[in-house]
């Protein structure tokens, strides 16, 4: 691949953006993943917009930038897996050009573009970082499932290895995106990000909080909200729910707590929100077995349907998703099958697979429960003809609460319940009831997750 401008590693939700961008641009690029099933599912609709799909291999393609936008998880020394990376920083230097940029966009802890990244580099082109090529940090900014701002709209900062490096960098991402900020360092622009999510993490960890002691004193969370909402200074609204998902709020901050405690330096505010978050499952299935209680509905040996397990609405991710967590809580108590269009499969950490039933087949489920709003999913809730409770926002409101005679499990619902319990569906008598309806049944659109 001769002549080639720009080459993308990486394809995942930061990754194609950009190559699209750099396409639209009238750059000649390539973007490279590993997974073959990606690859295929994006030749034909990239090369479509001019950008090249291929495989991963040991070397990348040469070209005169890279960007490196592959997965940092969870996991490591400094909080973060960091050998997707390095295998990606490999690959580029085995193909890297004297004078070649090389932009890293996955989020990293800080110092890991100076430090790991750059000698991945050296070592497999045998160039000097900041001499022979140009290495610069810029850290992807998205908000998946808002169509309303394009990644080409939204500011990108960006950190060199040296000065010229941060300006190379930067006239490079202008003919991208609307706005570049240059800051001083890899180094800072790694903090920037890191505390980006870490500073949303707080927050909801902090609503979430507020919203337990409402409970307690019979107050009315959304009251409380709406109402500070209105001084016009020092404060940003915040909503609670169910816990904060995806791969970047729940994780990040686990980056900037682990590379401070190597450092002998204490974080007990991000330590603090980090625990929040991991107890918040745990918290809501307490709420939803007292739901639950309330209206003759045992969670014990239940069959439950799970609506919505995406870390957020309208979006195709389940990756450390807080609805997934508490699917996988009630499954140790509950039979349990799922509705989601956006997740049609789900591998769960003991090695489970379930399998989206359609709304239409979910007769002899003993109550169906919203942990995730998606705009298509939530004018059908209302006509299923089970209890639906909906926990989306951590307030346990019943949606419908009539429920009809008990009707035997369809095949398909079957067999996810059995596949959820590993064995047959409880052979517990069929139970009537009924059960009404309470004063909060409207479906709102989830914000600040």
């Amino acid at each position: 691949m001769n002549n080639v401008d720009v080459v993308v590693i990486g394809l995942g939700v930061t990754g194609v953006p950009m190559a699209l961008a750099a396409a639209d641009a009238g750059m000649a690029v390539v973007g490279v993943d590993a997974d073959p099933a990606r690859v295929r599912e994006l030749g034909a609709r990239l090369s479509a917009r001019r950008v090249r799909v291929r495989l991963a291999g040991a070397a990348a393609p040469a070209a005169r930038a890279h960007l490196l936008c592959v997965p940092t998880p969870p996991g490591g020394d400094d909080g973060a897996d960091l050998a997707p990376l390095a295998r990606a920083a490999r690959a580029v230097g085995r193909g890297l050009r004297r004078g070649g940029l090389v932009v890293v966009q996955s989020t990293c802890p800080p110092g890991t573009v100076e430090g790991p990244v750059a000698r991945g580099l050296a070592d497999a082109s045998g160039l000097t970082p900041g001499v022979d090529f140009h290495l610069a940090h810029a850290p992807d900014r998205i908000d998946p499932g808002n169509q309303s701002v394009p990644a080409t709209r939204i500011p990108r900062v960006v950190g060199g290895l040296t000065p010229r490096c941060t300006r190379v960098a930067a006239e490079f991402l202008c003919q991208l995106v609307e706005r570049v900020v240059p800051v001083s360092t890899c180094r800072t622009a790694e903090f920037v990000k890191t505390f980006e999510n870490t500073f949303r993490l707080v927050n909801i960890s902090l609503v979430n909080e507020l919203a337990d002691l409402c409970r307690s004193c019979d107050v009315e969370v959304a009251e409380v909200l709406d109402a500070a909402a209105t001084k016009p200074f020092g404060f940003l609204p915040h909503r609670p729910g169910i816990g904060a998902g995806g791969v970047c709020i729940p994780v990040v901050p686990g980056f900037l707590s682990a590379w401070a405690r190597r450092r002998g330096v204490r974080t007990e505010v991000v330590d603090a929100a980090l625990a929040v978050n991991a107890v918040m499952p745990g918290r809501v299935v307490a709420r939803l077995r007292g739901a639950l209680n309330s209206r003759g509905i045992p969670l014990r040996n239940g069959r439950i349907l799970v609506i919505g397990v995406s870390y957020k609405p309208d979006v195709a991710e389940a990756r450390q998703s807080a609805a997934v967590r508490v699917l996988v809580s009630l499954r140790t108590e509950a039979t349990v099958c799922y509705h989601d269009p956006f997740v049609p499969e789900l591998r769960l950490p003991d090695g489970a697979v379930l399998r989206s039933v359609p709304l239409s087949d979910v007769a002899g489920v003993d109550v169906a429960v919203v942990l995730t709003r998606h705009t298509q999913v939530a004018p059908l809730v209302r006509s299923l003809p089970v209890p639906v409770l909906d926990i989306a926002d951590g307030e346990a409101n019943w949606v419908t609460g009539t429920c009809g005679p008990h009707v035997p499990p369809s095949r398909s619902c079957r067999r996810s319940l059995r596949r959820s319990r590993g064995g047959r569906p409880s052979s517990r008598p069929p139970q009537r009831r009924r059960v009404t309806s309470t004063r909060r049944g409207t479906l709102r659109g989830e914000e600040g997750h």
